[in-house]
């Protein structure tokens, strides 16, 4: 390029920007333009081939509190860059050996944060937007430039530096605290293990505690009488079956099978004189004592929280489907489901055995009795479940 005072043959344009408005120039005169407070120092590089040029925009920057490199080619900036830190590179677009395309093309491949500033003639204009387009040229000013619109471009690239280093700081603080994430997810997943561990292990012992109770009661009805325990398993084996059939759950089938082996807990409180005798040759008197054991063995179990449920059947196994069974007068679907299992499971065993008669009756008969009272005195559901069982049982 020529010098500020090369004629206007060599370089039209300058003829125009020499007689130019001095407040739009790069001169000695040029008055501080007002800008933003700036905390720290930015560096700013400025690439010309011509003396004045840099002479001025050093001028410029530094009284707009810049700190200011300057370069006369484009070998000499790429290698004040290899050693200097720097935020903003401006070049001119027309030098000798690199051009300003070229050079701030050179300093994104090698250092892509320092933003690039391209200044240009007028007539470079579409050479100006091909090198914004590939060589990812933060902005170009045309020559002669205006003062307050070069710091605003030069301070607007610095915000955008500051963003994406705002951005790099918050993507590398995301991923450390991801990874401190994950190391406490981890550690919460171990210690979700160690005391899902220790609850299993106290579930079992409460398990194992609760079939020690059973296994307790059970003894007691075998210790008081023998054929009283043997009973209960038949039930208790007759209800789980049942229920089963009729589609119940695991945990409504294990309830009901309990039920059944300490439905008669009540009977612990009979004499052995009411419990020897057969039921339909009691006085009036001894069977209302007979049918308490129902109300008794319920008021021995309610209190222990997993046997709540055990405890509601055996009150209700001798209740009804038609009202009139003891001790609540309980009808149709008000009775517990596991009480009307246990209530067919018991008249068979109590058939069978010669509980209910003179002798004991077949299967056959015991099943013909208890399908005439379907209604009556058992559900029909559960007896067409029952009868199921027992047929099956005997293929």
């Amino acid at each position: 390029m020529a010098s500020l005072n090369a004629t206007t043959a060599a370089s039209p344009w300058r003829a125009k920007w020499a007689k130019a408005p001095r407040s739009r120039s790069c001169c000695p005169s040029i008055k501080r333009q007002p800008s933003k407070p700036i905390t720290m120092k930015s560096t700013v590089l400025c690439v010309d081939d011509e003396p004045n040029i840099l002479a001025a925009l050093r001028r410029m920057l530094s009284l707009n509190n810049f700190k200011v490199l300057t370069a006369d080619s484009g070998k000499t900036a790429l290698e004040l860059l290899a050693s200097t830190p720097v935020d903003v590179v401006i070049s001119d677009m027309h030098m000798p050996e690199m051009n300003g395309a070229a050079l701030l093309a050179a300093v994104k491949e090698h250092h892509p944060d320092a933003m690039r500033i391209l200044l240009t003639g007028n007539a470079d204009t579409s050479s100006a937007i091909a090198a914004v387009n590939q060589g990812g040229i933060y902005r170009y000013l045309t020559k002669p430039w205006v003062d307050a619109e070069l710091v605003a471009t030069i301070e607007s690239s610095l915000e955008l530096i500051a963003l994406k280093k705002d951005r790099s700081r918050l993507t590398a603080l995301t991923e450390e605290q991801n990874v401190k994430l994950n190391d406490l997810v981890l550690n919460l997943e171990e210690k979700v293990k160690e005391r899902t561990a220790e609850l299993t292990e106290s579930n079992q012992k409460l398990r194992d505690s609760y079939i020690a109770s059973i296994k307790a009661f059970s003894g007691l009805l075998g210790m008081r009488d023998e054929s009283l325990l043997a009973h209960s398993r038949n039930v208790a084996e007759l209800s789980f079956k049942t229920a089963r059939t009729a589609g119940l759950d695991e945990e409504q089938c294990q309830e009901i099978y309990i039920a059944g082996l300490l439905h008669d807990i009540g009977k612990l409180s009979v004499s052995d004189r009411i419990l020897q005798a057969k039921v339909f040759e009691l006085p009036l008197g001894d069977v209302h004592a007979y049918e308490n054991h129902a109300a008794l063995g319920a008021a021995c179990l309610k209190n222990l929280d997993d046997m709540k449920g055990v405890a509601q059947i055996i009150r209700a196994h001798h209740e009804h489907f038609n009202g009139q069974g003891f001790p609540d007068k309980l009808a149709g679907d008000a009775i517990p489901i596991g009480a009307r299992i246990v209530a067919i499971a018991e008249a068979y065993e109590e058939l069978t055995t010669g509980e209910f008669s003179t002798r004991p009756k077949s299967s056959a008969e015991a099943l013909s009795v208890i399908t005439k009272a379907e209604s009556i005195y058992f559900c029909p559901v559960m007896v067409s479940h029952f009868v199921s069982v027992i047929n099956t049982a005997s293929l």
